[in-house]
């Protein structure tokens, strides 16, 4: 079992949080404000290791509210984990799909898909690594 200080999982708890809050205000300046100038984000297995690439991954998801795969993208956090230097959130991400994502077009249609993400801040508060695993299923089914 982990043994992380109370007053540890509050500070990723406040920094997750504060996270969350930017991008789901779509608000890209200050989503990348809460990444170090060199975090990794890797998402369905995918490397991203600049800032620019991690922008542009934003935005091409649809969090700067215009020229994204997804319209009103909004992400819950279901559920958190803790391990001895991560936060692990169980959630879903919901949006209109209204352009081609990884290489799956448009379906038109408002989605839900469930993902887990590892974040690990570091103890300057910024994030240095977020990996996500997202179920795209919803994008192929039903269409």
């Amino acid at each position: 079992m982990t043994k992380i200080t109370d007053s540890e999982r509050a500070r990723r708890r406040a920094l997750l949080k504060t996270h969350d809050d930017v991008e789901n205000r779509h608000d890209m300046n200050g989503i990348m404000a809460t990444f170090s100038p060199d975090a990794e984000m890797i998402f369905n297995r995918i490397p991203l290791t600049d800032p620019q690439s991690i922008r542009d991954a934003h935005r091409r998801l649809g969090y700067s509210g215009t020229d994204g795969a997804f319209q009103d993208i909004h992400h819950y956090i279901d559920r958190e984990h803790f391990t001895d230097d991560e936060i692990i959130v169980e959630g879903r991400l919901s949006g209109k799909h209204v352009s081609e994502f990884l290489g799956i077009e448009a379906t038109g249609r408002n989605v839900e898909m469930p993902y887990v993400a590892f974040y690990h801040f570091d103890k300057t508060d910024k994030l240095i690594s977020e990996r996500i695993v997202m179920n795209l299923g919803g994008l192929i089914t039903s269409r």
